[in-house]
């Protein structure tokens, strides 16, 4: 890799996401504990153990959805000490080991009357699914406390796995994709290169619920959203450390497909319900949107494994749309229920669940959450990264053992002023690269008195030896947004952002139909900070009304009856928090 993760550790929030991560400490973490006991769960590995009598509740995968939430309880002993959490992991750790046999194999499942089944449909079974969670879960809790117990777990699964396609007893890949980053994390988390090289093998077998293709031998996003990002991350990771042309060629042709036709103003993916899949190119629907969570972390999962191999601005800037919007959705501001899917319309029927029989969101969104302070820097021989913007100090050690202590205050994503105190221990040269966002066309750098206008899209450097202080003005106006025409859905209409934020129309807001409202162009928005919410930018302007109710088709154009009224939007990420309301984020244009 050209650039090396920042541990978690090594960074503490205390801005804007701040609230999000105590409450997932306080809230939402031990929430999802006490329903995975409600659930049976947790019973299920009690069973396996022989600690319980009863059933086991089959629910495919749901070994993976605990192991999420360790992974979630590990990576957050970094943010802040919890002992309780902690002693809490090592119960369940103890449990799993109790759980799993001698030869290594584990998944609750497949227990019982369901035993014969094992290793035999891998196209539905999910079991290196649940293994993959297993590893990266263990992993997470070995580099946060540094205890071998649960790690011991991961690798003997691994071993078990490894001899079985040694032996030639398994040919098939997952359906699911998962282990090949969790292999090759392995891989660089013990040495051995027997996970690296398992990791190589499926990659090279064909993917059933993705078009029954092997990796290379895709040409296109397609398929299952989540799987597609699993797999790509996987195949990202396993290019980082081979160095197969043929992946990054790969790689970078998916991403282009992606980023030019499949993905929507919120950085969610995944357009159809059927299958949780991609649609054809420009096939973004906004009422039946999918834009599953769990697609929209793989998503960032995969955009930032990109930038370790190749630091360029654009997988962090749609890294950060995605987090401010689509992911950040997913949650209640209260932190108790999600959403599954996120779509871009809502006529009032959906609201956000404690509990979905399907359980991979919950767990995903807070193991992502937990690990968010490590993707704000990143560090190579002598440069450090920025990549994301909230008040923060940090201390990022570069290989040299210069220990480099940056201190930013700033009340991003609502204003765009950002100041920077970089501190070196050593009076050595090093550089410091800022992104500057593509929405921000006239970002201004301010050191001492002298003031420079600087290009957006890119990495904007400086070298220092030094205590340096950068003032960073990004221009976080709000405005309109229009897409590509080729998106049916889009067509004529126009979407709020104000940086990296998203807005939409909720109908509580607006006395009106949201549905039958159209915006006037070139306007100037207004802003104001409001205490609703939790605390957000509201923006308000002027649009259209029709009072008169159409007819279905009519010759000629329709007649409306326009009265001009105005409208407040608020961020895409807080809607549906107030009860069942519509909700809408591309509005159609008014035309005289």
């Amino acid at each position: 890799m050209k650039v090396s993760p920042v541990p978690v550790e090594n960074v503490y929030i205390s801005g804007f996401f701040e609230k999000y991560m105590e409450t997932n400490r306080n809230k939402n973490i031990p929430q999802l504990l006490n329903l995975f006991e409600k659930y049976g769960t947790i019973d299920n590995f009690r069973i396996c153990a022989g600690l319980k009598k009863g059933e086991i509740t089959r629910r495919l995968a749901t070994d993976s959805d605990l192991y999420k939430w360790m992974e979630a309880v590990a990576w957050d002993t970094q943010n802040k000490d919890n002992q309780e959490n902690i002693d809490k992991l090592d119960e369940l750790i103890c449990l799993i080991s109790k759980a799993q046999e001698k030869s290594g194999y584990i998944d609750t499942y497949y227990t019982g009357a369901y035993k014969n089944l094992r290793l035999k449909n891998f196209e539905n079974s999910h079991e290196l699914y649940c293994g993959g969670h297993l590893i990266q879960s263990a992993i997470a809790h070995y580099r946060s406390t540094g205890k071998t117990n649960f790690i011991d777990i991961a690798i003997k699964w691994a071993d078990y796995i490894c001899k079985l396609y040694e032996s030639k007893k398994i040919k098939e890949t997952d359906g699911h994709p998962e282990v090949e980053m969790a292999l090759v994390e392995l891989y660089r988390t013990t040495g051995n290169k027997k996970y690296l090289n398992l990791a190589g093998i499926l990659l090279s077998k064909p993917y059933v619920h993705l078009g029954n293709k092997s990796f290379l031998e895709f040409n296109e996003i397609t398929g299952h959203a989540v799987r597609m990002m699993y797999l790509l991350s996987g195949a990202t990771d396993y290019y980082a450390e081979t160095r197969n042309p043929q992946y990054w060629e790969k790689i970078k042709c998916l991403f282009d497909d992606l980023k030019m036709h499949k993905y929507y103003v919120t950085g969610g993916i995944g357009a159809r319900y059927q299958g949780e899949t991609f649609g054809f190119k420009y096939e973004l629907p906004n009422l039946m949107a999918y834009c599953e969570t769990c697609a929209s972390i793989s998503l960032m999962m995969w955009l930032y494994r990109m930038f370790l191999v190749e630091p360029s601005s654009e997988y962090f800037d749609l890294f950060e749309n995605t987090l401010y919007n689509a992911f950040l959705a997913s949650v209640s501001l209260e932190g108790a229920s999600y959403f599954y899917v996120n779509p871009l319309a809502s006529l009032g029927n959906h609201e956000r669940k404690q509990w979905y029989s399907t359980t991979c969101c919950p767990p995903n969104f807070q193991r992502f959450l937990a690990q968010l302070p490590g993707y704000f820097y990143t560090a190579g021989e002598n440069e450090i990264w920025v990549n994301l913007y909230d008040r923060n100090c940090a201390t990022i050690v570069l290989p040299d053992g210069n220990n480099i202590n940056i201190n930013m205050k700033t009340d991003y994503p609502w204003n765009g002023k950002v100041l920077v105190e970089i501190m070196p221990e050593k009076n050595k040269m090093i550089t410091i690269k800022f992104r500057i966002p593509h929405w921000s066309e006239n970002t201004l750098i301010k050191i001492g008195k002298n003031q420079t206008k600087v290009d957006c899209g890119c990495y904007w450097k400086i070298d220092i030896n030094k205590k340096t202080c950068i003032e960073i003005n990004f221009d976080v106006k709000s405005c309109f947004y229009s897409a590509n025409p080729a998106i049916e859905s889009c067509r004529n209409c126009l979407a709020i952002k104000k940086g990296p934020i998203v807005y939409c129309l909720e109908s509580i807001d607006n006395n009106f139909d949201v549905f039958n409202f159209f915006y006037i162009p070139y306007q100037n928005l207004k802003e104001n900070l409001s205490d609703i919410l939790g605390g957000i930018m509201t923006i308000s302007g002027y649009g259209m009304l029709n009072k008169k109710r159409l007819p279905l088709y009519q010759a000629g154009f329709q007649n409306y009856d326009f009265v001009k009224t105005t409208f407040l939007a608020i961020p895409y990420y807080a809607w549906s928090n107030r009860g069942k309301s519509s909700m809408i984020v591309w509005v159609p244009v008014y035309f005289k």
